[in-house]
């Protein structure tokens, strides 16, 4: 995994160090002196376990390991994508869009866009066509004043920004100042693979991502203005924001609601403008070229390997039934709506009806967004509060409950699903094998199409119902302790 030349050597022993000089509880240690759930006999086994030198040496080893590999793999990815010609995928729609823009054409007419990402990119034949929303236009406005490589360029800064911002983003939202908590925060949020994949392709997914992440951060502040602009910005990609717009309108929160929608509609029409097109022209172009897009096998739900939402479950399952791969998708989302609402309901009871934005909140509608609409492995860096759900989830255990073995199995479950959003499933797993068939004629065999290749897609709705599930109970915990602060809770 790592070649131990000299300048590797520095670097395993810088990683080292700064790890060993951040992994101290602080605080939590005497927050955690009299806990009861780490007084428990399976907590106790487990401490004795990791504190053998032997296993204490190897777990600090495989941190360290992790860490390296990371930031050398995000270094070459960086030299890699700033070589003459790299891969752009993704970019080279969103530069065509706005190449486009600049000579007053719409990107949105099929024939244009396709004679024009040829022309610029020399990728001919049947190509996707461009399907965003022209409120996008605005926002990749810039990218048509410079060459392709120079615009990518740019890009990957814009990106390396965004990233230090998610990672910023998700310590602020930990419950815990501890620097040993969040040095294991910002690595498990950097694992995740939708970060460097959409760094990789060129996405726009990390900057949604940020902006609805530094949203909430705004409207719990109560600072609507600001986080109504960062909403009506994310909203350029509706199938990841659009849902928070009905959770703001929920919470009554309208000011906000009323802010993005200003900006998103000011958006549109600019976008409008700037492509020559009207409304009316829009809609026409769009919804012949999304008929066509819905053709594309990375878009089919029944050959697409990178779709990890829930609407591919049922056409995997039963590929040559339609009715039923739609009525299994469907129950699916339509029972994960209803346990949505159904904690809703009881937090909004048990809080009469704030207008208080809670993190349980957020992180349901985010796995929700990636759920219930089409998503690919960018996607899951919507993923990063539902990691810090976790943490958080565990440190109220530690401090205020004793130790249930069937809520931690729901949390371990949660865990090891995030665990399969990583590059270990996504690009080790899946992009290996996928090399052995010929995935967009459809050859892949039915039973690794059920298993290996739907495991992203499994483990949306298991990490989606292990938050349901520990958000619904922790409101049972919170009553009992407000009205009985001196008795430690169990579920």
């Amino acid at each position: 995994m790592i070649s131990f030349g000299f300048w590797n050597l520095i670097i395993v022993i810088v990683v080292a160090l700064v790890l060993k000089n951040n992994w101290r509880l602080d605080g939590e240690k005497a927050a955690w002196k009299n806990s009861l759930f780490l007084k428990s006999s399976v907590s106790q086994r487990l401490i004795q376990f990791f504190r053998q030198p032997i296993v204490n040496l190897l777990v600090q080893a495989a941190v360290v390991l992790v860490v390296i590999r990371f930031l050398c793999y995000t270094g070459w990815l960086v030299y890699f994508l700033n070589q003459p010609h790299p891969p752009l995928w993704d970019f080279q729609w969103y530069y065509v869009a706005s190449k486009l823009a600049h000579q007053h054409l719409s990107p949105f007419n099929v024939e244009i866009f396709n004679q024009t990402f040829c022309t610029i990119t020399k990728v001919c034949g049947f190509i996707p066509p461009f399907v965003y929303p022209p409120n996008i236009i605005p926002l990749i406005w810039f990218l048509g004043y410079f060459s392709i490589n120079t615009a990518f360029k740019i890009s990957i800064v814009m990106h390396i920004f965004a990233i230090g911002l998610a990672l910023w983003g998700a310590n602020i939202l930990l419950e815990s100042k501890s620097p040993a908590l969040r040095t294991i925060c910002t690595i498990s949020v950097a694992l995740i693979y939708g970060l460097v994949r959409d760094f990789q392709v060129g996405n726009i997914a990390i900057f949604i991502a940020v902006l609805i992440l530094w949203m909430f951060i705004l409207a719990r502040k109560h600072q609507d203005i600001l986080a109504g602009i960062c909403l009506g910005l994310a909203l350029c990609k509706p199938t990841l924001a659009a849902l928070f717009i009905l959770y703001f309108l929920l919470k009554r929160r309208f000011s906000l609601v009323f802010v993005s929608v200003v900006t998103v509609t000011s958006l549109v029409f600019l976008g409008l403008a700037l492509t020559g097109n009207s409304l009316t022209q829009f809609l026409l172009d769009a919804a012949r070229g999304f008929s066509l897009w819905q053709n594309d096998p990375s878009v089919s739900p029944y050959i697409s390997i990178s779709r990890l939402d829930l609407m591919v479950v049922g056409p995997r399952l039963f590929p040559n039934n339609p009715f039923f791969a739609k009525l299994l998708s469907d129950i699916i989302v339509l029972i994960l709506l209803g346990l949505a609402g159904w904690y809703w309901y009881l937090q909004q009871s048990f809080t009469a009806w704030s207008k208080k934005i809670y993190l349980a909140e957020m992180v349901i509608v985010s796995c929700l967004s990636i759920g219930i609409n089409y998503s690919q492995e960018t996607s899951s860096v919507m993923l990063i509060p539902a990691v810090v759900f976790l943490l958080n989830d565990l440190l109220y255990q530690i401090r205020h409950c004793t130790f249930s073995k069937r809520r931690m199995s729901v949390w371990l479950a949660g865990i090891c699903c995030l665990a399969v959003q990583t590059a270990v499933i996504h690009g080790w797993l899946i992009g290996s094998l996928a090399k052995r068939w010929n995935v967009k004629a459809g050859e892949l065999p039915y039973i690794m199409k059920v298993t290996i290749f739907a495991l992203p897609s499994y483990a949306i709705l298991g990490i989606t119902l292990s938050i349901l599930v520990l958000a619904i109970s922790s409101l049972r915990q919170k009553q009992v302790l407000k009205f009985e602060p001196l008795n430690r809770v169990s579920i």
